[in-house]
C-alpha cells in the first residue's frame, strides 16, 4: 500500500489530488479544515495550529510516498502600506502576517523535519505554488506576504530536492479545464520515477 500526506486538499480546487492518489491505489491522509471523502481527515483550525499541535497531530507509523502542501495564508494587501496607517492596526497586521507566515512557510519546514523518519530519498514532495514567485510579474505588490510564501515555497521545494524528490505546481485558475489539467499533471508526477526540482505549469 502506497501512502500520502496532502495539507489542504479538501478545498473544491485541490479535490481532484486527493482522487487521482486514489485512483492509483494511494491511502491518503489529508490535514486541513475541510474534507475530503476519501481520506484519513485530520480538521484543524488553522488560527490555532501551532508547534506543540502539530507534533502532537503528526505522529505517523507509516512511510509517506507522496507528501504536498496545499495551505494558503495571506494577511497584507497594498493599501497596508500606507504611512498613515493607525498604529494599533500595524500591530495587528503584523501579528497576521507571522502568523500568515508560520502557516505558508514554517509548518512545511518543520513537518518535513518531523516525518524525516516517515521519508526516504524516493519520497515525492510538492508546493503548489503562483506565478508571483516571479518578481517580474504584474501586481505581485498588491499580494506582498502571499507573493513572499510563494517564492519561499519554491526556495524550499529547491533546497529540499537535494534530499528527497521534490516539485512544484504554478497553476493559472483561471484557464478552462483547469481540474483536468491538474488532474493529468498529479497522475504524471506519481507516474515519473525520479523527479528533480520539477517545476509544472499551467
Amino acid at each position: 500500500m502506497k501512502h500520502a500526506l496532502i495539507i489542504g486538499g479538501g478545498s473544491e480546487k485541490s479535490q481532484v489530488i486527493i482522487d487521482c492518489l486514489v485512483d492509483s491505489d494511494f491511502q491518503v491522509i489529508n490535514i486541513g479544515s475541510s474534507q475530503h471523502p476519501y481520506a484519513n481527515n485530520i480538521k484543524i483550525e488553522w488560527s490555532k495550529l501551532d508547534i506543540p499541535t502539530v507534533h502532537k497531530l503528526c505522529k505517523f507509523e507509516q512511510k509517506f510516498d507522496f507528501v504536498f502542501f496545499n495551505q494558503n495564508s495571506s494577511s497584507l494587501s497594498a493599501t497596508d502600506y500606507d504611512p498613515n496607517l493607525p498604529t494599533l492596526k500595524t500591530w495587528r497586521l503584523i501579528k497576521d502576517w507571522t502568523h500568515s507566515q508560520w502557516i505558508s512557510c514554517q509548518f512545511p519546514f518543520l513537518l518535513i523535519h518531523k516525518l524525516s523518519n516517515n521519508l526516504s530519498k524516493t519520497s515525492k514532495i510538492g508546493w503548489m505554488l503562483s506565478s508571483y514567485i516571479d518578481y517580474q510579474n504584474k501586481d505581485i505588490e498588491k499580494f506582498p506576504d502571499y507573493s513572499a510564501n510563494k517564492y519561499q515555497n519554491y526556495l524550499q521545494m529547491l533546497a529540499f530536492g537535494q534530499h528527497y524528490q521534490t516539485f512544484g505546481i504554478l497553476p493559472d485558475f483561471n484557464r478552462r479545464n483547469t481540474q483536468e489539467i491538474l488532474k493529468n499533471i498529479i497522475k504524471s508526477i506519481i507516474d515519473k520515477k525520479n523527479l528533480d526540482k520539477t517545476l509544472y505549469k499551467f
